[in-house]
């Protein structure tokens, strides 16, 4: 169940929302809303039309590419810098791959309709969600060199440090299994690679549950993506800022 929000209320932790000036908050105040992003769901679905997009908090979101078998193939990562279902806002209404919750937690969704208005009306808000975009077209760019050039250990260590950046600490509720879905790769292979960055001190495994033992450690198994990443994300932050 969820709830718009109060007329006084304004979400907090969202990187984009909290760019939004005060013109465009009077004008999506009514259809924003709270939502509980559990483990395991899919909140849009791979060729079904975008009805709402969604900003993670503390939550994490994966966007995958789904084949016709069901396998899946590892896009991004998309936490509280960024906003989920991008094809609504820019023309295209039917979604390209799945999104699936990776870190349950905090989350907020608006319709797809009231969110385009906000976009053509609010020249700030259409400039935030430009250079969004300009960075999930580097994030997505960078993230297929990871697949291609790094090891699968590597990838494991590297998506563990952005799940723990984006949930804001090292308890992460995950199966193995869902980083498997994410990376594109069987949980067998994602439980190997687990163990031995347990064995490297960098992880502790429990059921449904990893938790971060050393950053150092798992820094020093991640490929170079991970930095990549971070620098992105901060430039993007510092580019919105000045807008």
């Amino acid at each position: 169940m969820t709830d718009a929000l109060a007329q006084t209320a304004w979400p907090e932790g969202n990187l984009l929302l909290a760019r939004v000036t005060d013109d465009a908050r009077d004008w999506l105040r009514p259809w924003l809303e709270p939502f509980e992003a559990r483990s395991g769901d899919i909140p849009i679905h791979a060729g079904h039309t975008i009805t709402h997009l969604y900003f993670p908090v503390d939550s994490a979101i994966a966007k995958v590419s789904v084949d016709r078998q069901g396998d899946t193939a590892e896009s991004v990562l998309i936490g509280n810098e960024g906003v989920l279902g991008l094809n609504a806002l820019l023309g295209d209404g039917r979604a390209a791959g799945h999104a699936i919750v990776q870190i349950p937690g905090r989350c907020y969704r608006i319709g797809a309709a009231p969110l385009r208005e906000a976009f053509e009306e609010s020249a700030v808000l259409r400039r935030t969600m430009l250079r969004y975009v300009s960075f999930r077209v580097q994030q997505t760019s960078q993230s297929n060199l990871c697949i291609t050039r790094h090891t699968l250990e590597q990838r494991v260590a590297r998506w563990l440090l952005q799940a723990a950046d984006h949930a804001g600490h090292g308890e992460l509720r995950i199966t193995h299994e869902l980083i498997g879905v994410a990376l594109g790769v069987r949980r067998e292979a994602v439980t190997i690679t687990a163990l031995r960055l347990q064995a490297a001190g960098a992880i502790a495994c429990a059921r449904r549950r990893i938790t971060v033992r050393s950053r150092a450690a798992l820094e020093a198994a991640s490929c170079e993506c991970y930095a990549a990443f971070n620098a992105e994300v901060q430039q993007m932050a510092r580019d919105i800022r000045q807008r």
